[in-house]
C-alpha cells in the first residue's frame, strides 16, 4: 500500500545527491510530500522546516573541514526521510482507511491532511446536531479550492 509514498520519499533521497543542490527547493518538496503523507503539522515536517545551515561565527571558524554546512543539512534531511520510509514500511500509511467507510470520505482523503480527515471523522461520529456538523465540516474544508471540491464530489459519485 505505501509503495507510492515510499517511491516519492526515495525520489527525495536521490535529490539530496544531485549537483547543484538547492536546499530550499528540496525542503519545499519534502515539506509538501511529508505533509501529504503524515499531515502538515507532523514532527517530520517540522524537522525538515528546521533544517538550516549554521553560519554562526563559531561554525565558520571551524577549520577542521570534516563536513560542510550543506553536507550537514543533507545528512539531516536523509535521516528524516529514511525514518519516514521505515515508518511507512513498518506501520503503513497513517489514516489510509476511510474513517466512516463511505465513498465521500475516501474521495476527501486525497485532498485533505490526515489531521483534517480525522477531525471530520470525529465530527461525523459526534452526537452534535446535523446543522452543527455541517458548519464544522465547512470550516475544515474552507481552504480547498473549487476544482478540488469538484474532484471530491466526482470521485465520490464515481466510486
Amino acid at each position: 500500500m505505501p509503495e507510492k509514498q515510499i517511491q516519492l520519499l526515495n525520489e527525495l533521497l536521490s535529490r539530496l545527491d544531485k549537483k547543484p543542490f538547492d536546499l530550499q527547493s528540496w525542503k519545499t518538496n519534502a515539506i509538501m510530500i511529508l505533509g501529504r503523507i503524515f499531515g502538515e503539522n507532523s514532527r517530520k515536517t517540522e524537522m525538515v522546516k528546521a533544517i538550516q545551515p549554521d553560519f554562526s561565527s563559531w561554525s565558520l571558524r571551524d577549520t577542521t573541514g570534516k563536513i560542510s554546512q550543506m553536507d550537514e543539512c543533507r545528512k539531516m534531511g536523509r535521516e528524516i526521510i529514511e525514518a519516514a520510509i521505515s515508518e511507512l514500511e513498518s506501520f503503513g500509511v497513517p489514516g489510509t482507511a476511510a474513517p466512516s467507510g463511505n465513498q465521500v470520505m475516501t474521495a476527501l482523503e486525497e485532498y485533505v491532511t490526515v489531521k483534517q480527515s480525522k477531525e471530520i471523522a470525529e465530527i461525523l461520529k459526534s452526537d452534535q446536531s446535523a446543522p452543527d456538523k455541517v458548519i464544522k465540516i465547512k470550516e475544515l474544508l474552507n481552504g480547498l479550492d473549487q476544482v478540488d471540491l469538484l474532484d471530491i464530489v466526482a470521485k465520490a459519485l464515481a466510486d
